[in-house]
C-alpha cells in the first residue's frame, strides 16, 4: 500500500471513528432524538451530502482493492537451476545482495542502491550510485558493469541481460579519519 493509500486510510479511519462514536452516543440515548432528527432532515435533499457519500463509497472501494493488491517482493521470485540431483533456487534478493556487495567494493563508489527485475530475456539490474569527485564517472560505471557481470556469472551462473547505472550524485563529502591518540 502506497503513501497516498495510507493517508486516505488515515482520514477514512478517523471519519469512521467519529461516525461510530455518534452511533454509540445515539444508541445510549446520550444525544437527544431531536438533534438526530434535525440532522437527518437537514441532509435530506442536499446534493452535497450525496457527493460526500459518493466520495466515501469510492474511497471504500479503493481501499478494498488496495488491500487485495499484492506488493510482490522479489524475495519470492527465484532463479531456478535444474541439475541431475534436483533444482537449485536463488532468490532475487540474494542476487541483489551480491550485486550491491560488488558495486560497493568498487573504487570511487560512495553509495549504491540496487533494483533487480526478472524478465523473459533475463535479469535486468539497475544501480543508482553516488561517486566521489576524484574519479572518472564513465570509467567507474564501466568498471561496475564489468565487475557485476563477471561476479554474477561466476557466482550464480547466470547472464545479466542489462546493467543500467544511474549516477544520482557526485559526493564531495569526505569522511574524516579518526586519529588514534
Amino acid at each position: 500500500m502506497g503513501i497516498i493509500d495510507r493517508i486516505i486510510l488515515l482520514i477514512y479511519t478517523l471519519l469512521l471513528i467519529i461516525l461510530s462514536v455518534g452511533v454509540i452516543l445515539m444508541s445510549l440515548c446520550l444525544i437527544p432524538w431531536e438533534v438526530v432528527s434535525a440532522t437527518l432532515q437537514s441532509i435530506y435533499g442536499q446534493w452535497e451530502a450525496a457527493l460526500a457519500a459518493g466520495v466515501f463509497l469510492l474511497v471504500s472501494i479503493r481501499l478494498l482493492l488496495a488491500s487485495f493488491r499484492s506488493n510482490v517482493s522479489h524475495s519470492n521470485e527465484a532463479i531456478v537451476h535444474h541439475t541431475d540431483m534436483g533444482d537449485v533456487q536463488i532468490t532475487l534478493d540474494a542476487v541483489k545482495n551480491l550485486v550491491e556487495k560488488t558495486a560497493r567494493h568498487t573504487r570511487g563508489v560512495r553509495d549504491v542502491k540496487v533494483y533487480i527485475r526478472h524478465f523473459e530475456e533475463g535479469l535486468k539490474v539497475q544501480l543508482r550510485i553516488v561517486t566521489s569527485p576524484e574519479n572518472n564517472v564513465p570509467a567507474v560505471s564501466l568498471e561496475i558493469q564489468q565487475r557485476v557481470h563477471e561476479y554474477i556469472k561466476n557466482t550464480v551462473g547466470i547472464e545479466l541481460s542489462d546493467i543500467h547505472i544511474l549516477v544520482e550524485n557526485i559526493s564531495n563529502d569526505f569522511k574524516a579519519k579518526q586519529r588514534v591518540k
